[in-house]
């Protein structure tokens, strides 16, 4: 009993206590050893940490100063455990409370001396939810997807009182849910209504009094054209468009609709590209925040609804 638990706690020890940086000396060893209620000699310590290392543990002796034993590599890396806790602490959806608690446990994978350098550059979205409901919906969408089945909710907005108003007359929605995606700080629930007989999404933090309802066959469906083609997650009729760009945007473009896309040049420092996405206000204010920079050339649809649009802003800010 005495072995299995001395060669458990120093499996702990050098996960949690040790790096490149920190090394310890086997006196060191011992006495933590003495302080968990262990007596152990230098003979046994050696040949447990043969076997941790028999177990796939990069544990290093370092001749040169600072001199010692320590884990060289662990599961995650300081890089990948940052990027892992910044996506935390920027989502909108999770509580401070809930970020707090993931960070932490995110943190335990790694040593203490990394941990206390990864704590000082945490820092939190300040538009973090005051709520935890969206993270049980996400539990209970996750469960609705893998289990075939349909739900029903009721779908809401905040008014300025920060009080749910919910759409429909508070009437449910009936839904089969096929997807969650995250994009925009936020969880959307994509999925295929019966009544209108196609697929749309929904934010996960304004569903309400979500229930699982039965048992349901899926159709066949594509996710990533789903979301490749709903610009920024937007709701609107999926259009071929035609765009020009002036060249000083092109990077720009690329980040909104990936490096597929086929730029054609029309004119020097200037080019043309065609889109699949949704004809949206979401998308129209993307469009306009680059001024003259970029133009719809097609459809003419679109092009009036731009205009028109234009039109009734300068005469709001002019009159």
């Amino acid at each position: 009993m005495n072995k299995k638990a001395r060669i458990l706690l120093l499996l702990d020890f050098f996960q949690h206590r040790t790096n490149e940086q920190h090394p310890v000396k086997m006196p060191m060893i011992i006495d933590y050893l003495e302080s968990q209620g262990i007596q152990s000699e230098r003979k046994a310590i050696y040949s447990d940490i043969e076997t941790l290392k028999d177990w796939g543990l990069d544990i290093l002796y370092s001749s040169k100063p600072p001199v010692g034993y320590f884990l060289a590599s662990s599961d995650f890396d300081l890089v990948e455990l940052k990027i892992l806790i910044d996506a935390i602490s920027s989502s909108d959806f999770l509580t401070k409370k809930k970020t707090e608690s993931l960070n932490e446990r995110l943190l335990s994978l790694t040593n203490c001396h990394d941990a206390n350098e990864l704590r000082k550059q945490i820092l939190l979205n300040n538009k973090k939810f005051k709520n935890e409901q969206v993270f049980y919906s996400l539990d209970s969408l996750q469960t609705a997807i893998h289990n075939n089945m349909s739900i029903e909710f009721r779908y809401f907005d905040l008014t300025l009182k920060n009080e749910k108003k919910y759409r429909k007359d508070a009437t449910y929605y009936l839904l089969i849910p096929y997807a969650l995606i995250y994009e925009n700080q936020r969880y959307y629930c994509v999925g295929y209504s019966t009544k209108h007989n196609s697929f749309s999404h929904y934010r996960v933090d304004k569903m309400d009094d979500l229930q699982q309802i039965e048992k349901i066959e899926k159709k066949r469906f594509n996710l990533q054209k789903y979301q490749s083609t709903n610009f920024n997650m937007s709701i609107g009729n999926i259009e071929t468009i035609t765009l020009q760009v002036d060249e000083s945007i092109i990077s720009t473009v690329i980040d909104s609709f990936g490096q597929d896309i086929i730029f054609q040049k029309l004119e020097l420092g200037i080019y043309t590209v065609t889109i699949q996405t949704t004809s949206s206000l979401t998308f129209i204010s993307w469009l306009l925040q680059f001024r003259t920079k970029i133009k719809v050339i097609s459809p003419l649809s679109l092009v009036d609804e731009i205009t028109s649009m234009l039109k009734d802003m300068l005469s709001y800010y002019t009159d």
